[in-house]
Protein backbone atom coordinates (compact mmCIF):
# COMPACT_ATOMS: atom_id res chain seq x y z
CA UNK A 1 0.00 0.00 0.00
CA UNK A 2 2.83 2.42 0.87
CA UNK A 3 5.67 1.71 -1.57
CA UNK A 4 7.96 4.47 -0.25
CA UNK A 5 6.96 5.73 3.20
CA UNK A 6 5.29 3.40 5.64
CA UNK A 7 3.45 4.34 8.80
CA UNK A 8 1.57 7.42 9.88
CA UNK A 9 4.48 9.88 9.61
CA UNK A 10 3.51 11.29 6.22
CA UNK A 11 -0.17 11.44 7.18
CA UNK A 12 0.71 13.50 10.25
CA UNK A 13 2.85 15.73 8.04
CA UNK A 14 -0.06 16.23 5.61
CA UNK A 15 -2.44 17.13 8.43
CA UNK A 16 0.10 19.56 9.88
CA UNK A 17 0.49 21.17 6.44
CA UNK A 18 -3.30 21.55 6.33
CA UNK A 19 -3.22 23.32 9.70
CA UNK A 20 -0.35 25.58 8.61
CA UNK A 21 -2.21 26.46 5.43
CA UNK A 22 -5.39 27.16 7.35
CA UNK A 23 -3.58 29.49 9.74
CA UNK A 24 -1.92 31.30 6.81
CA UNK A 25 -5.29 31.68 5.10
CA UNK A 26 -6.97 33.07 8.22
CA UNK A 27 -4.07 35.47 8.77
CA UNK A 28 -4.25 36.66 5.17
CA UNK A 29 -8.00 37.24 5.45
CA UNK A 30 -7.38 39.14 8.68
CA UNK A 31 -4.81 41.43 7.02
CA UNK A 32 -7.00 41.97 3.95
CA UNK A 33 -10.07 42.88 6.02
CA UNK A 34 -8.05 45.14 8.30
CA UNK A 35 -6.63 47.02 5.31
CA UNK A 36 -10.11 47.36 3.83
CA UNK A 37 -12.01 48.34 6.99
CA UNK A 38 -9.46 50.63 8.66
CA UNK A 39 -7.84 52.78 5.96
CA UNK A 40 -6.00 55.98 6.75
CA UNK A 41 -7.81 58.76 4.93
CA UNK A 42 -4.67 60.42 3.60
CA UNK A 43 -3.24 57.14 2.30
CA UNK A 44 -5.45 55.75 -0.45
CA UNK A 45 -4.47 54.51 -3.86
CA UNK A 46 -0.93 55.36 -4.90
CA UNK A 47 -0.37 57.47 -1.76
CA UNK A 48 -0.49 54.38 0.47
CA UNK A 49 2.68 53.31 2.19
CA UNK A 50 4.70 50.58 0.58
CA UNK A 51 4.27 48.37 3.65
CA UNK A 52 0.48 48.49 3.40
CA UNK A 53 0.60 47.69 -0.31
CA UNK A 54 2.99 44.78 0.28
CA UNK A 55 0.76 43.34 2.97
CA UNK A 56 -2.29 43.69 0.72
CA UNK A 57 -0.57 41.98 -2.24
CA UNK A 58 0.77 39.19 -0.06
CA UNK A 59 -2.66 38.62 1.49
CA UNK A 60 -4.32 38.41 -1.92
CA UNK A 61 -1.69 35.97 -3.20
CA UNK A 62 -2.12 33.78 -0.12
CA UNK A 63 -5.91 33.83 -0.43
CA UNK A 64 -5.60 32.71 -4.05
CA UNK A 65 -2.89 30.05 -3.65
CA UNK A 66 -3.47 28.34 -0.29
CA UNK A 67 -6.80 26.65 -1.19
CA UNK A 68 -5.24 25.16 -4.33
CA UNK A 69 -2.29 23.77 -2.37
CA UNK A 70 -4.66 22.46 0.30
CA UNK A 71 -6.66 20.67 -2.37
CA UNK A 72 -3.50 19.07 -3.76
CA UNK A 73 -2.42 17.93 -0.32
CA UNK A 74 -5.90 16.52 0.29
CA UNK A 75 -5.65 14.54 -2.95
CA UNK A 76 -2.31 13.10 -1.78
CA UNK A 77 -3.94 12.13 1.53
CA UNK A 78 -6.77 10.40 -0.33
CA UNK A 79 -4.31 8.59 -2.61
CA UNK A 80 -2.41 7.29 0.40
CA UNK A 81 -5.31 6.21 2.61
CA UNK A 82 -8.42 5.63 0.51
CA UNK A 83 -6.89 3.89 -2.55
CA UNK A 84 -7.78 6.62 -5.02
CA UNK A 85 -5.58 7.16 -8.07
CA UNK A 86 -5.63 10.88 -8.83
CA UNK A 87 -1.91 10.94 -9.65
CA UNK A 88 -1.26 7.28 -10.60
CA UNK A 89 -1.48 6.61 -14.35
CA UNK A 90 -1.94 2.88 -13.70
CA UNK A 91 -5.31 3.62 -12.11
CA UNK A 92 -6.42 6.20 -14.67
CA UNK A 93 -4.95 9.22 -12.89
CA UNK A 94 -3.00 12.08 -14.39
CA UNK A 95 0.60 12.67 -13.25
CA UNK A 96 0.57 16.05 -14.98
CA UNK A 97 -2.12 17.10 -12.47
CA UNK A 98 0.52 16.83 -9.76
CA UNK A 99 2.80 19.16 -11.70
CA UNK A 100 0.00 21.69 -12.19
CA UNK A 101 -1.06 21.69 -8.55
CA UNK A 102 2.43 21.93 -7.06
Amino acid sequence: MYPYHRGPRIDVLIVSLHLAGLSSLVGAINFARTNKNMPVLEMKGERAELYVLRIRVTAVLLIISIPVLGGGITIILFDRNFNTTFFDPAGGGDPVLFQHLF
